[in-house]
Order: C-alpha cells, then structure tokens, then sequence
C-alpha cells in the first residue's frame, strides 16, 4: 500500500516537472541559435543566467568582473516578452549604464580597471495582452570577456 502511494506520488511529481523541463530544453536552443552569437567577438565565460520569465517580471544578478579585460553583457530574450531593458550598477547602486538611455542596445561593452563587483538589473515589459495569464519566454544573461 505503502510503495503505491510513493509511485503516485513520484508520477505526478515527473509529469508537472515535464513543461518546465521543455521550457528549458526551447530555452537552451534558443540561447544556442540566436545568442551565443551575439556574444562574439568576446569569449563567452561559460555562465549563462537563463529563465523562462513571465511578462512584468524583473530581475537582478550579481556578477564579478575582473581587472585588466574587457567585457560584453549580453541580455537576450524571445521576442515575446517585448523590450527587455537593463542596467548596471555599482555596488552603491550607482547606475553605470542603462540601456534605455542607450538606444535599447541588448548588450554593452565596457573595460574594468579594478576587480568589482556589478548588478545587472534585467526588466521585462508587461504584458498587453488581454488574457489573465502572461506571457512566458526565454531570457539569458550572458557575459564575454577578451584581455588588452
């Protein structure tokens, strides 16, 4: 009786687990396709901060950027979510660029003197649609760097 409920209990657990796991598996090509490439001519440092986000949703990720190279943060989303936004800050959460006042760039590129500490702040755009549900799509944060 026992070892029934377990093996029920483990179905429903694998069968709620399957969209997500579909979710990530269209993310991962998504992120192969059209992002890896926007990552060049920089090397992408091997992290890559991905969700499958709902319209409205925003984020922050703490990264650490090393003296002496130069590097790409790269924000890459499906067209669904709309016009993904973001910014870097300082530690002090002095903002250092935004990427509205920019023109809407999906990455920047910038050179680090000094080892610090940054906050990319990513925003996702609510959704106009009508249904009560958002939207959801893919969204990577991604980093390259190259030496001087």
């Amino acid at each position: 009786m026992k070892h029934n409920y377990i093996f029920k209990a483990v179905v429903c657990i694998l069968i709620a687990a399957l969209p997500l796991t579909s979710a990530f598996a269209q993310c991962d090509k998504f992120i192969k396709k059209k992002c890896m490439p926007k990552v060049s001519p920089f090397t992408h440092n091997g992290q890559t901060n991905t969700a499958v986000v709902p319209a409205g949703k925003n984020s922050e990720y703490n990264m650490t950027f090393y003296a002496g190279q130069a590097y790409r943060i790269l924000v890459c989303s499906e067209p669904i979510l709309g016009e993904v936004t973001f910014r870097v800050l300082d530690e002090s959460r002095m903002i250092i660029f935004d990427s509205k006042q920019n023109d809407y760039p999906d990455f920047w590129d910038f050179k680090v003197k000094n080892t610090q500490k940054l906050i990319v702040q990513v925003e996702v755009p609510k959704s106009d649609s009508p249904s009560s549900v958002p939207p959801s799509g893919c969204l990577a944060v991604m980093v390259g760097f190259k030496k001087d």
